[in-house]
């Protein structure tokens, strides 16, 4: 509990009241919604259908009995019976990450909850195809995976970062058109120290805010990661499941984990080798970065 709580405080440190990440669907609505049944969202009421979408929070009513629906839930959400007719979706996960049981849910995860049915979902919220930009806007750092903060093509002048007492503790001049890397190891932050990083291009300055993971988490990450390598999937697959790991980890304890930023490095190192068959799923993956990093 003392390494939830501090890493809470750290990203409070970081982001105020801390970052609001917009949310993916966390239940799918997949039988016995025929009548009386319905689902409130954000104060607002929709009928049940078939793969409705149901996002954390959420009530869903069903007369008589709640119990005659059948839901399709994310591996760390439950539907949280409130009364006989009605249900919350509520988090449920264990309080510390156990990376290996993530990493066994992720090929049912791509398929309920990544990868497009074959007959088209009825969100309860529409997205524009309008995204955000390509950076993070917070990142969790592991040892040994650099954080690209900026591409060749930003033409970056200098890179700092400030502690959360506002002292800077690292700064790199950059030459020329190159791309931008921290690397855990050299700039010298401690695990879970809140910091901002400073990506200046003249006059201009984007901000990141960045925390770096404790061992025991990374442990566990990696734990994941290992386990999804040892299926020695062929082609990009195994990068696919790994981004989607990532990025379910994530959701599943965002109060201590934001690795969005190194699923979508994963892929775009990875980008060259992926075919049409994927494409679906990639469009989705990325949708799902560009979300995750507004602040709403």
């Amino acid at each position: 509990m003392k390494t939830v709580t501090a890493v809470v405080s750290v990203l409070i440190s970081i982001f105020g009241a801390g970052p609001v990440f917009a949310q993916n669907y966390v239940g799918i609505i997949l039988g016995g919604y025929e009548k009386d049944c319905e689902v409130t969202h954000q104060g607002k009421t929709f009928p049940c259908g078939d793969r409705r979408q149901i996002y954390l929070g959420d009530i869903v009513t069903r007369k008589p009995c709640v119990t005659l629906l059948k839901i399709k839930w994310a591996p760390y959400v439950k539907g949280a019976v409130k009364t006989e007719t009605s249900l919350e979706a509520a988090p449920s996960r264990p309080e510390k990450l156990t990376g290996r049981m993530y990493a066994e849910a992720v090929k049912g995860y791509i398929a309920d909850f990544v990868k497009p049915p074959e007959h088209a979902p009825i969100p309860l919220v529409t997205r524009g195809k309008k995204t955000g930009a390509q950076r993070p806007a917070y990142a969790t750092l592991m040892q040994d995976f650099p954080l690209e903060v900026a591409g060749p093509d930003e033409a970056a002048t200098s890179v700092a970062i400030v502690d959360a007492q506002g002292r800077k503790v690292y700064e790199k001049r950059v030459k020329g058109r190159e791309p931008v890397f921290l690397v855990p190891a050299e700039i010298g932050i401690k695990p879970l120290e809140a910091c901002t990083v400073y990506v200046s291009k003249g006059p201009a300055k984007r901000k990141i805010g960045i925390v770096l993971m404790d061992a025991e988490t990374q442990g566990e990450v990696l734990a994941g990661l290992g386990d999804i390598d040892a299926k020695k999937l062929p082609g990009p697959e195994g990068s696919i499941e790994k981004a989607v790991y990532l990025q379910l980890i994530s959701d599943a304890f965002p109060d201590k984990i934001d690795l969005y930023w190194l699923a979508n490095q994963l892929l775009e190192q990875n980008k060259d080798r992926f075919t049409d068959a994927q494409s679906d799923t990639l469009q989705e993956l990325n949708r799902r970065y560009r979300e995750h990093n507004k602040n709403e």
